[in-house]
């Protein structure tokens, strides 16, 4: 059996600009529409005003005329209702009994339809076919959200990556990176900072760690290395639409009596900061305070030359897909090369990322690189106290 789990107005916008009666008629509209005429074998069952399933033989020949459906739903995102034409947004999750063979129940099949729907809403896509490890991820996920939203403060520590000058591989900074201790072991973001951001738990999480980043950069890092020392924070785009967030970083600065220079504020590329929203204003705020804007993974996305000319760019971190390219990879270097004559001209320091192998550090001192960072020359471990 294939099973469909189908969501319409999953980002409730029909229902702000009709009403949710409306909207939820709308919805009806469209099933009966565009989604029943594919197939008269095809069992609908209604489970809200909203949501459906779809159950449907395996071998069907429905299953590619209702994924057609959706995906030309797409193109205009219109449903004739009382004569008009309305929007409704639809996601669908996809599941075939016969590509999941864990999935041995009509509950299993289900679960996988619902797992692959939810993979749908949360990233903006029409349709989404269901893999045997869908339902354990959803799974993992909401366990990771649930041990995040009871952990304190306690539970996080952070480590440290340092920042070297390439001329001399002198220590001058460091990045400041989250660790999650759990009954488990120490786990790195990798494993929980996606849940942290899509539940907004990485919010107070993010507090905590710039409350002990600047902290470490006050008593640690400033009385080691000397008063040009700095410690960069990791900000998401979730933390930056906080409205409080640049007088957080102020105060935890005040507080400590460090230079707002010494903080570097880090944005990920490919985290989405437009121009005019809350979170582009939280950047300038905090370049306003004095501290560095840094974009950290620069090539690793397509939105660099838009924030180097948006943003109050400072520094930009020069993603390791690229810097590993350096030495024999001539695409990789023609885009480093672009990159540098980019800071050049715009006065932003360049920091090498995730440089592993000495025979890079000439290539990049020679590429205009002022500072670098990667296991060469440290592991992230914590600060000596």
């Amino acid at each position: 059996m294939t099973a469909i789990a189908v969501a319409a107005d999953p980002y409730h916008r029909a229902a702000v600009a009709y009403g949710r009666a409306e909207s939820a008629l709308i919805a009806d509209e469209f099933v009966d529409q565009v989604l029943r005429p594919v197939s008269s074998a095809a069992r609908f069952e209604q489970r809200s005003a909203f949501e459906w399933l779809i159950w449907l033989s395996a071998h069907d020949p429905g299953l590619a005329g209702l994924i057609d459906a959706a995906r030309g739903h797409l193109l205009s995102r219109q449903v004739e209702y009382g004569g008009v034409a309305r929007f409704l947004d639809i996601c669908m999750g996809v599941a075939v009994g016969a590509d999941l063979p864990e999935a041995g129940t009509a509950r299993a099949v289900t679960d996988c339809a619902d797992a692959a729907l939810s993979t749908a809403i949360l990233q903006h896509q029409t349709v989404v076919f269901a893999d045997p490890l869908t339902p354990e991820q959803i799974r993992k996920d909401v366990d990771i959200a649930t041990r995040l939203s009871r952990s304190g403060g306690n539970d996080f520590v952070l480590y440290y990556q340092p920042i070297v000058t390439l001329s001399d591989h002198r220590t001058v900074g460091y990045e400041s990176l989250l660790r999650w201790n759990t009954e488990a072991g120490l786990l790195s973001p990798e494993v929980f900072l996606a849940v942290a951001e899509d539940t907004s738990l990485i919010v107070p999480i993010g507090r905590h760690a710039i409350s002990e980043a600047i902290r470490a950069l006050a008593t640690v890092v400033v009385p080691t290395i000397g008063e040009h020392s700095f410690v960069s924070l990791n900000l998401s785009a979730q933390q930056l639409w906080d409205p409080t967030i640049a007088r957080s970083v102020r105060d935890q600065i005040d507080a400590n009596a460090v230079a707002a220079r010494q903080v570097w504020i880090e944005i990920r590329e490919n985290d989405a900061v437009d121009l005019g929203t809350p979170a582009a204003r939280a950047v300038e705020q905090l370049h306003e305070i004095g501290c560095t804007i840094c974009i950290d993974d620069l090539g690793s996305g397509f939105s660099a030359l838009r924030y180097v000319r948006d943003l109050p760019v400072d520094v930009v971190k020069v993603d390791k897909t690229l810097i590993d390219g350096v030495l024999d990879d001539p695409a990789s270097e023609a885009l480093v090369h672009a990159i540098r004559d980019v800071a050049q001209s715009t006065g932003i320091a360049m920091v090498a990322e995730g440089v592993d192998d000495a025979a890079l550090a000439p290539a990049l001192r020679e590429l205009g690189f002022e500072f670098a960072q990667g296991y060469l020359f440290g592991q992230p471990s914590p600060l000596p106290r």
